[in-house]
């Protein structure tokens, strides 16, 4: 192995493990988006890592410290009888003092208090980076299919709700980005965060949009039409591509085909545990946010620009406006109850 490629691969551990500081996981970051060579070692790393790490933390049990201090009464108490009977530290019966045993149990959930919550922010912040390498290679599928058809996809559905209610089913938002699994642009797994899971599938012929909400976990431009898909490769949005969010983890807003008025003011992505989402702009480039006001001139990427309440049909005020809907939409109102 060549001392480049080693230290490639040293860097995309530390990157993939959590523990890059800024300046290198920008470096990460920008050599996945222009890199193949570098994408692929990238890509065998994770699915390495995927497959040593995929037990689950083990939690400590809450009852946890009672019995560790019920250990040391026994131990005690046993510690007594062997006194009374003559047995204390003879014939090489080791006994430990009271003051001994609580060091020792101290030392235990000592470790437990720092190691359980290390290891889960680093597979945390693990999750985070196979989301964002996730997010940046739909971007890359989202831009070949652009180049060749002109248009990011749209849905080719005539009705604009995309949540359903009595006598009136919903098109799915999500019909738009299955296209590019059809096409075979990108695999289906591509559009699982690994932080959510759920499984994936294999697209069969005639499939038109993802078999079940758990397959896709990520919300995306409201694509009803195509009016925007067009006006998107015009000169009008050149100068704002790179502060036009197009795609970003899901929506907290819109939550099992409903609408959740009491998280409009503060929505940030449940995929992440709320601390914040990973979000992909139309120059194709990733970053990850802590508030959802990123899009253009602080522009909520979640709502539609000036509305606080939705019914279901509401689409972008204008050609600038981010409006994400949710990652996958119930067909009718009464598949959402």
């Amino acid at each position: 192995m060549n001392e480049p490629t080693r230290q490639d691969e040293m860097l995309l551990i530390d990157y993939l493990l959590g523990r890059a500081d800024e300046p290198s996981a920008g470096e990460v970051r920008r050599r996945l988006e222009a890199d193949p060579e570098f994408r692929r070692l990238h890509s065998d790393l994770q699915n390495t890592l995927k497959a040593l790490g995929r037990s689950a933390d083990v939690e400590p049990p809450e009852d946890l410290v009672d019995r560790t201090m019920a250990r040391i009464r026994s131990a005690r108490q046993t510690e007594a009888l062997l006194v009374q009977q003559g047995l204390s530290r003879r014939g090489g019966w080791p006994t430990f003092s009271l003051r001994e045993l609580g060091a020792i149990a101290a030392a235990a959930l000592l470790l437990v208090a720092i190691f359980v919550p290390a290891v889960r922010q680093s597979k945390s912040r693990t999750l985070l980076n196979e989301c964002y390498s996730n997010v940046g290679q739909i971007g890359s599928a989202l831009q070949t299919f652009a180049n060749e058809h002109h248009s990011l996809p749209a849905s080719a559905a005539q009705r604009q709700r995309w949540l359903a209610r009595e006598q009136e089913p919903a098109v799915s938002n999500s019909v738009a980005l299955f296209r590019l699994v059809r096409s075979e642009y990108a695999s289906p797994v591509r559009f699982q965060c690994p932080a959510v899971g759920g499984g994936s599938f294999v697209a069969q012929a005639g499939m038109v949009d993802f078999p079940a909400g758990r397959f896709i976990n990520y919300s995306y431009q409201h694509a009803m039409g195509s009016e925007w898909m067009r006006a998107n490769a015009g000169v009008s949005l050149a100068g704002v591509a790179r502060q036009m969010a197009i795609l970003a983890d899901a929506t907290p807003v819109f939550c099992n085909g409903r609408f959740d008025r009491d998280r409009v003011h503060a929505p940030v992505s449940d995929n992440h545990a709320r601390t914040g989402q990973n979000v992909l702009y139309l120059d194709m480039h990733v970053d990850w946010t802590e508030q959802p006001t990123v899009g253009v001139n602080g522009n909520n990427i979640y709502l539609a620009e000036g509305i606080l309440d939705y019914s279901g049909d509401e689409a972008p005020v204008n050609v600038t406006d981010s409006f994400l809907l949710p990652a996958y939409s119930f067909a009718d109102a009464s598949s959402s109850r």
